[in-house]
């Protein structure tokens, strides 16, 4: 794995200089010099070639799919005929002189025109004796030495026509050259003035690398403070020597430049605690520039001659063995290679020989090569010659960082053209991953995606929304807008139109989605059917449209009264469009809007993969596959499997107990199944779905299941949906994992599969189904490997490094027999079937959906006296007791703060509760369950300051050990513990209104002045009373809270006034886009802890300076990040 997927970044980037250079020089001709980055110009030749190759007139290579028009060509030094405006001022003339002149027109041309409304006679003019001629000429002498300049300094591949050379610089190949890598790093530009106040000890690290594998010990500069002379810089002026001659440097060497910096001390620390302080911290690096960002100036020395590398032919001589041959000792240790140590690498590469007729162990025998310079390529590539020939998921292999070499990828690239379009469209995503990885933008793999696209329309249409996917990732976003825009040019106007309709419908689902999720619960649905009238008008414009989800879907319109949408956090949307076939179904959608689908994706592309395979290999698992796919970041479609049911509506269709009650899942199957023949085939399609879950899960590590992600349906396949967690990523309780089973196979499952109580042989079939399809998956355990490392840069959470691709090889068990995994495998079912945790967390999502209400008023407790729902509040999926803070009611007690996470929602809500509501819910748990055993309740009698906070630290710990038992207690009882963390009792949350505050901002003379005015709508406190409030600021960033600065507090009010003017002194003007404003509204505590009322942060790049910013700002909660 180490070799594979080095732990490294997901790619390092080429230092190189881009630069757009175009200068009009107004002379006897108008001159243009236009210089592009010559990767992008050679992509552009490889799109006009491709183009020509795939005629829209030729059936052939077009059957109708694309519309490839041919393109004109303008010719790029034609005149632009453009027309300027002239003014000249003059003693000679009372007004100043203003007329229009052809761009093209001559300076001497222009004199003889200004002389024609000064004079009559022209006939003696010399225009050389005038001004403007004799500075043009010196302005554009100036200009051609300004433009040679740069030619010399930069090797530029471009020189003026006016210049001329003598002779071309002669060429010599890169594996003569035996200097040293040196080069002159000047300075670095651009720092922010933040960096000024904040940073010291500037330095830059030098590395050079080679497919994340270090070629020796990096090289830094001294540490300089920041100059300041027209603008801030960092300037070392310092010569940079690498002890590594250049012609033993690899091709795609990787010279990477970071930017380090020491914090400065806080002021008024001892020298002691200073040097504590200055930590070294990486403020950036040299990689595609997108602005703003610092830029370091790094000047390599001129050459007298042309350097180039080429690509050394194959070795004549490369020996073959079969491996059966080699001794059984080195044949035993090879096959158990797999994490390869320095002896494994020096062992399997000696005896490389012997395994080419292996061809999966092609990656590793390559990343044991001792080197990859030049001298060292002819016998690699003799051995990548005549090594037997990968198939293409094989060679997905060789397209990881770690294989940067060209030609080796483009022998990779080759190996794959045999895949099949439809096959293709499997491994899309991680191939649009592995464009990060190449060297060049003109490569192998490009030219691949780009011709496979032109023939055939589904992967141009995955392939377009793939890329436009990956254009949020700050790196890479300017290689993807290039390639977008190579695939657009070459697929032809028709379908780029189809993409802008498919775009235009997003954007309009985005909005109405953001307007269904911002308004109140209680208007939603009309809101759902006001902004859905927006659809009606744009399928009045466009006839049809195909859904981002299949381009074999086309819709017509929209069915607003079918529509609707779920009650979860991202409040997603179900939509019905209807179907171009008059005689089909509507098409029925869930679009979200906040969620990041790209997990979920993943996810379902790895099963369907397994799917694909169980197939081929004759064992067909009844898997139900849905796409899932995200249109940019935040946003998706996920298709809407039809007549399916959650697991938690099939069981509480027998109580709020039936999760743990075995025959629910068979009675609703009888239900949908009446006669004995669909019943069978009913059950037949459980069992084999099932089974494959149970795999599929278990391999891929997915979390986070409960009985409301998990679906059935009436013709008895189950599957699985929202993938928020996986590859072992499990939701926590404190240090105790919420999933606890390898696997969800509960009780009700198994009674389908025996048909009763009592196992059968059909349970036997079940367990040999698992593992066989197990077995088959362990054989491709190095396809799973490869898919998921070329995702590793993808920008997942959970899949993003070594740690997670372990985990699925060490579930796949690749070094065991097959008899080995067949009796692991066994173990796990049963473990997941003896396993309590499963049935609990069922039933406490029973209880979460429940309605908890009673007609007895003793059975109500007195801090939570209303009826909620989980529709309208979500499932509580953990409750931990984080703190103890001061109240600031009358009791003067100390409450607790409880932590309280719901399933489907990213915001944490925080309850607050005292220890008497924890008593009562105690006392009242006594009532409701007198035949139970409750866990013992911590109220032992405290002497004295019962009050203090010493009890109440130990109270906390108590009451969490309470909460603990109290969820793992009998089922009767621990259904009611959520009941205390209701979001309708929190006095504040991260997620609720708390009011607004109206703020005048402004800046003048580098200062910044903010008038607090008033504050309305703020909360009472817990107990009901009225707060005392006042406003705190910090001016961030302030690492050290320097920056505090706060208003007096008002008394016994919600709605208070203020008008307080605080002020911020040598605030720069250069600093103001760069600085937030952190403003917390809490209550005077008097003796006691303060508290937080809300909270809000307000960007400063929206204020103009000598203008006054009045406006009234939201406040949120304690976990609120909004911005204004």
């Amino acid at each position: 794995l180490t070799v594979l997927f080095p732990a490294i970044p997901a790619v390092n980037f080429i230092f190189s200089l881009s630069v757009f250079f175009c200068v009009c020089v107004f002379s006897c001709k108008t001159m243009i010099l236009l210089y592009l980055s010559s990767d992008i110009i050679t992509v552009c030749v490889c799109v006009s070639r491709l183009r020509s190759a795939y005629p829209h007139s030729n059936y052939s290579t077009n059957a109708g799919f694309v519309w490839s028009p041919s393109v004109g060509h303008d010719e790029l030094h034609q005149a632009l005929g453009v027309s300027m405006k002239v003014t000249i001022i003059s003693e000679h003339f009372r007004e100043p002189l203003t007329f229009t002149c052809d761009g093209s027109s001559t300076v001497d041309l222009l004199i003889y025109q200004t002389l024609c409304y000064a004079q009559d006679d022209l006939d003696h003019v010399n225009v050389d004796d005038y001004l403007l001629k004799s500075v043009v000429e010196k302005l554009t002498a100036a200009i051609l030495d300004l433009v040679e300049l740069y030619c010399s300094t930069f090797n530029a591949n471009f020189h003026t026509t006016l210049q001329s050379r003598s002779c071309m610089a002669p060429i010599q190949e890169a594996g003569l050259v035996t200097n040293l890598l040196s080069f002159n790093v000047y300075a670095a530009h651009r720092i922010p003035i933040t960096w000024a106040t904040s940073y010291e000890g500037f330095f830059l690290s030098c590395s050079l690398t080679h497919g994340g594998v270090e070629l020796c010990a990096p090289q830094h500069t001294s540490k300089q403070a920041i100059s300041k002379y027209l603008f801030h810089l960092v300037v070392w002026d310092q010569r940079v020597c690498f002890p590594v001659p250049i012609n033993q440097l690899p091709r795609e060497t990787q010279l990477t430049v970071t930017l380090h910096a020491s914090l400065l001390p806080p002021p008024g620390g001892g020298e002691e605690k200073g040097k504590q302080w200055r930590s070294i911290e990486a403020l950036g690096w040299a990689i595609y520039i997108t602005l703003p960002s610092s830029v370091p100036q790094v000047d390599f020395p001129t050459s007298s001659f042309e350097v180039v590398f080429s690509t050394p032919p194959p070795a004549d001589f490369c020996p073959q063995y079969e491996f059966s041959r080699l001794d059984t000792t080195s044949q035993t240790q090879l096959q158990n290679v797999l994490k390869l140590t320095a002896d494994d690498k020096r062992l399997l590469w000696e005896k490389r020989a012997y395994y080419q007729t292996e061809s999966v162990a092609l990656p590793l025998v390559l990343a044991s090569a001792p080197c990859w310079q030049w001298a060292c390529l002819p016998e690699i590539y003799a051995l990548l010659r005549q090594w037997a020939c990968l198939v293409h998921l094989d060679a997905l292999g060789l397209l990881h960082a770690s294989f940067p070499d060209q030609e080796l990828r483009r022998t990779a690239v080759q190996w794959m053209d045999s895949i099949s379009d439809t096959e293709l469209l499997d491994y899309l995503p991680q191939l649009v991953q592995a464009l990060k990885y190449e060297c060049y933008l003109d490569s192998s793999l490009v030219r691949f995606l780009l011709r496979r696209a032109i023939g055939d329309i589904r992967i141009a249409h995955y392939l377009f929304w793939l890329l436009k996917d990956n254009l949020q990732d700050s790196q890479f976003s300017a290689r993807y807008q290039h390639l977008l825009a190579a695939l657009l040019c070459c697929v032809g106007r028709a379908l780029r139109d189809e993409f802008d309709r498919q775009c235009w419908l997003v954007s309009i689902l985005t909005k109405v989605a953001q307007k269904v999720r911002d308004a109140s619960p209680s208007s939603r649905q009309v809101s759902r059917g006001e902004s859905l009238e927006e659809m009606k008008q744009y399928f009045s414009i466009n006839s049809c449209c195909r859904l981002p989800l299949n381009p074999a879907l086309l819709v017509t319109g929209i069915n607003i009264q079918s529509c609707s949408f779920f009650n979860s956090n991202a409040v997603p949307l179900k939509l019905s469009f209807q179907n171009l076939d008059p005689l089909g179904e509507n098409i029925n959608v869930i679009f979200k809007s906040g969620d990041d689908l790209r997990q979920d994706m993943l996810t379902l592309q790895m099963i369907r993969i397994m799917n694909k395979i169980w197939i081929q290999e004759g064992l067909d698992m009844r898997m139900v596959i849905f796409k899932c796919f995200s249109t940019g970041r935040g946003r998706g479609m996920v298709e809407m499997i039809p007549h399916a049911d959650t697991l938690r509506k099939i069981q509480v269709e027998h109580g709020v107990t039936g999760s743990f009650k075995d025959r629910t899942l068979a009675d609703w199957l009888q239900k949908h199944n009446p006669t004995d023949e669909q019943y069978d085939k009913a059950v037949e399609n459980f069992i084999y779905s099932c089974a494959g879950c149970c795999v599929a899960t278990y391999i891929l590590g997915i979390c986070d299941r409960h009985n409301d992600n998990i679906m059935l349906k009436t013709s008895g396949h189950m599957f699985h949906i929202d993938f928020g967690k996986f590859l072992g990523h499990a939701q926590m309780f404190g240090n105790i994992k919420r999933d606890r089973a390898p696997f969800v196979f509960t009780s009700d499952m198994a009674y389908v599969i025996n048909g009763g109580d009592k196992p059968s042989s059909r349970f036997h079939d079940f367990v040999d189904l698992c593992c066989e399809a197990y077995n088959l998956i362990r054989k491709h355990t190095h396809l799973f490997l490869n898919l998921l490392g070329l995702m590793l840069s993808c920008g997942i959470p959970e899949l993003s490094d070594l740690d997670d691709l372990k985990y699925v090889c060490d579930a796949l068990r690749p070094n065991e027999s097959e008899a080995d995994a067949t009796m692991y495998f066994t173990r796990l079912i049963e473990s997941s079937l003896c396993s309590v945790a499963t049935k609990l967390n069922f039933f406490f999502h029973n209880l979460a959906q429940m309605k908890f209400a009673s007609s007895e008023d003793r059975l109500t407790l007195s801090f939570a006296p209303r009826v909620y729902t989980a529709r309208s509040d979500g499932l509580i999926k953990n409750l931990f007791i984080c703190r103890h803070i001061r109240t600031a009611s009358t009791s003067k007690g100390y409450a607790f703060v409880v932590r309280v996470e719901r399933e489907g929602q990213l915001e944490v809500q925080l309850v607050q509760r005292t220890f008497e509501e924890f008593q009562e819910l105690h006392s009242k748990l006594g009532l409701v369950f007198p035949s139970s055993k409750l866990p013992s309740f911590p109220s032992r009698l405290v002497i004295g300051r019962s009050r203090g906070e010493a009890t109440a630290d130990r109270r906390k710990d108590e009451l969490n050990g309470y909460v603990w038992h109290l969820i793992h207690a009998a089922p009767e009882v621990a259904q009611v513990s959520p009941d205390k963390a209701h979001p309708g009792e929190l006095w504040w949350s991260s997620g609720k209104e708390l009011g607004e505050i109206k703020l005048s901002i402004s800046y003048k003379n580098d200062k910044l002045f903010i008038m607090v005015m008033h504050i309305r709508g703020l909360v009472s406190l817990s107990d009901g009373t009225d707060p005392d409030p006042y406003v705190k600021l910090y001016l961030l960033p302030d690492p050290m809270k320097m920056s505090k600065k706060k208003t007096k507090a008002a008394r016994r009010t919600c709605n208070p006034t203020y008008n307080e003017m605080l002020v911020y002194d040598r605030i720069p003007r250069g600093d103001l886009d760069q600085r937030l404003i952190h403003l917390r509204v809490l209550s005077d505590g008097a003796f006691w802890e303060n508290t937080l009322l809300g909270q809000t942060f307000i960007h400063l790049n929206r204020l103009v300076p000598g203008q006054h910013w009045v406006d009234w700002h939201q406040l949120g909660g304690a976990g609120s990040d909004s911005a204004h």
